[in-house]
């Protein structure tokens, strides 16, 4: 699967508002899924890392962003 691909669906699968983004709570989800339980503790920091708009939110090129940095 291409990260592109991935991203789309992680952002279908965990975007549970439907808005486009992904909330603090939506993304720390996200993270947990992906690393486990003991991800939800680096969660903030993550988001703080690749929320480059502040508007406390991961829009789908900033997760992007964060699947290029972390290799996930």
């Amino acid at each position: 699967m291409k990260r592109e691909e991935l991203v789309d669906v992680l952002m279908k699968e965990f975007d549970r508002k439907g808005d486009g983004v992904l909330s603090r709570g939506e993304f720390r989800e996200l993270v947990k899924y992906l690393i486990g339980e003991h991800g939800i503790r680096i969660s903030s920091r993550i988001f703080e890392q690749f929320d480059h708009n502040h508007d406390n939110a991961i829009t789908r090129d900033e997760l992007l962003e964060l699947i290029d940095e972390y290799w996930l």
